[in-house]
């Protein structure tokens, strides 16, 4: 019964000292993004990956960071993975961001990795920490 409590705890630590979640990365990026010029994306990521003039005169912008697969093997079979990170920006005519959205795969997989509790590529990627 005594390890009950410790075991709580380092879960706990664990799960407040990981990378940041998919929705705290969306919105501080959003935050720090949106009104700027784009080009402070491009000095920050580099050159997006993509880029598409829109109709309306806006351009839609994707970023890919951190982009890594995985082969698993165990006894003669496996499985590839891979793992990533996108930030996709809309500018306006004058390259103003006014949308700003992340995607990413999770870490790990499991239980834990589907809830979040390992928190984003994304997250991992910039280096932000869960907020408290």
């Amino acid at each position: 019964m005594r390890i009950l409590p410790v075991l709580l705890f380092l879960a706990g630590f664990l799960l407040t000292a990981c990378a940041a979640s998919r929705q705290e990365v969306a919105a501080r990026l959003g935050d720090q993004y949106i009104g700027k010029s784009v080009d402070s994306l491009v000095v920050e990521f580099g050159p997006p990956a993509s880029s598409f003039k829109m109709n309306s005169g806006e351009t839609s912008y994707v970023w890919q960071l951190g982009n890594r697969t995985g082969i698993h093997v165990d006894q003669g079979s496996g499985f590839a993975e891979t793992k990533f990170c996108k930030v996709s920006v809309v500018a306006s005519k004058v390259g103003i961001v006014t949308q700003l959205n992340t995607e990413d795969s999770n870490i790990a997989g499991g239980l834990y990795g589907a809830l979040g509790a390992y928190g984003s590529i994304c997250g991992n990627r910039l280096g932000m920490q869960r907020q408290r």
